[in-house]
């Protein structure tokens, strides 16, 4: 069972929000060789180089006891 959750490649936070922009916002954004990002991150880059990100963004929350029982499966 892996209980560890994905780290932000930019504050080393864990990912608590997964979340889904289309790759054309998503490549805009994201530094190069920082393929995860947590929310807070990537929208703080995004508004910084003011690159519209709310649009068609889509967000998959996880609480820690589900994704223990998502890595059991």
């Amino acid at each position: 069972m892996n209980a560890t959750r994905e780290i932000c490649k930019i504050c080393y936070e864990p990912v608590r929000v997964g979340f889904n922009v289309p790759y054309n916002i998503w490549d805009a954004v994201v530094p190069t060789g920082k393929n995860i990002l947590c929310l807070q991150c990537f929208t703080k880059i995004a508004d910084e180089m003011m690159i519209e990100w709310d649009k068609d963004i889509q967000f998959f929350p996880v609480s820690f006891i589900n994704h223990l029982e998502l890595n059991k499966q």
